[in-house]
Order: C-alpha cells, then sequence, then structure tokens
C-alpha cells in the first residue's frame, strides 16, 4: 500500500561542479543531509538560519558564576555594612571578561548564509 504523495510537482535541474560543491558545503554547515529538504527550506524562506548554542551554554556558566558573586558580595554587604575593594575588583574584572564573549557569543550565535 503506497501512501498518496503531497508533494506533486517535481523540479529537475542541473548544477555544474562548482555550484554542487557549494551547495554541498552549505548543507554541511547547516548539518541538513537532504537535497531535497535544502532546496525547499531555501524556497520557501529566501535564505537558511542555523543557530549555533555551542557558546551560549559556557556564557551561561559563566554570567551565572559572576551572579552568584554579586549576591554573595551583596549579602555580606548587607550583613557588615561594608564590602572588601578587593572583592569588588575582583568582580569588576570578571564582569569585564564577560563583556567580549557576550559580543561574540551574539554575533556568531546565528549564522546567516547567503544563497
Amino acid at each position: 500500500m503506497s501512501k498518496k504523495r503531497t508533494r506533486n510537482n517535481r523540479i529537475v535541474f542541473y548544477l555544474n561542479d562548482e555550484e554542487l560543491q557549494s551547495m554541498e558545503q552549505k548543507m554541511d554547515k547547516l548539518g541538513i543531509k537532504n537535497r531535497e529538504a535544502f532546496v525547499r527550506k531555501l524556497t520557501k524562506d529566501g535564505y537558511i538560519i542555523n543557530i549555533d548554542t555551542s557558546q551560549t551554554a559556557n556564557l551561561v556558566r559563566l554570567v551565572s558564576k559572576a551572579t552568584s558573586n554579586i549576591n554573595q558580595m551583596a549579602k555580606r554587604a548587607n550583613e557588615s555594612g561594608s564590602v572588601y575593594e578587593n572583592d569588588v575588583l575582583e568582580l569588576l574584572a570578571e564582569v569585564n571578561r564577560l563583556a567580549p564573549l557576550i559580543v561574540e557569543a551574539h554575533q556568531n550565535s546565528v549564522k546567516m548564509l547567503k544563497m
């Protein structure tokens, strides 16, 4: 028993070696193995977006660590009425290390492939 096709319009086109290689490289970057799915997505959306979350996990860990340190300092300040200058400088250094990571993660998180 065969199931009825939902897509009954067939399109055939030819690519030269360079075009095929370019298409396959873009498919590899996006993790798409099926040429038909790749072309269908491209024709529907006009572009393909790939979201890379690998840097985000590390960034979340670092931000969590920084906010934990801020909370500890706030608790200590509320209890004693003062904060050590060295603690504030360490926290400031930690925040300064995070800033470029946040910018880089933002720039790299969404990669658009120009078609």
